[in-house]
């Protein structure tokens, strides 16, 4: 079976945080990347769970920031807190630690969403409170990315500033 890049799954949570990961989640990874992974904060409202490579290269772009720089110490320092490697039992079940859990509202149906080797771990509702459309403005949408007729996140965080 080929390794697929982009997948999305909803799967509950035991209340001590931990999650069956779906056989075909693990299968759409390399072989060498189904057991282990790092946990991390997210870019959003969501956690992070990165596979060997695709962590390793986000290491390789932090320790490629001039760490003297105190807007890079406070991105490496919220970034790298409550990180943790975490390995799958023999049920492929991982444990997400509570600061984790806790500071993004995880509790008993999450999203998981991988693309390319970094999975995303949502609150379900909040995911689909954040992403589900009607098909209509998934056309507009789509329409405004084809045609480059959208703003930049900095763009659009400036103009609300």
């Amino acid at each position: 079976m080929p390794n697929l890049a982009y997948g999305y799954w909803e799967v509950s949570i035991e209340k001590s945080g931990r999650v069956k990961l779906p056989t075909s989640l693990l299968r759409s990874l390399p072989e060498d990347e189904r057991k282990a992974f790092y946990v991390t904060h997210g870019f959003g409202e969501h956690i992070m769970l990165w596979g060997e490579k695709a962590y390793q290269e986000q290491m390789d772009f932090l320790n490629s920031l001039d760490r003297n720089l105190v807007l890079v110490k406070q991105y490496r320092n919220a970034f790298l807190r409550n990180t943790a490697m975490l390995e799958c039992d023999a049920q492929d079940r991982i444990v997400i630690p509570r600061p984790l859990m806790e500071q993004y509202s995880i509790d008993k149906e999450v999203v998981l969403l991988m693309d390319n080797g970094k999975i995303e771990i949502w609150n379900s509702s909040k995911y689909h409170e954040k992403f589900d459309m009607t098909p209509e403005a998934m056309e507009a949408l789509n329409e405004q990315i084809h045609l480059g007729n959208f703003k930049a996140e900095k763009e659009v965080t400036d103009e609300l500033s």
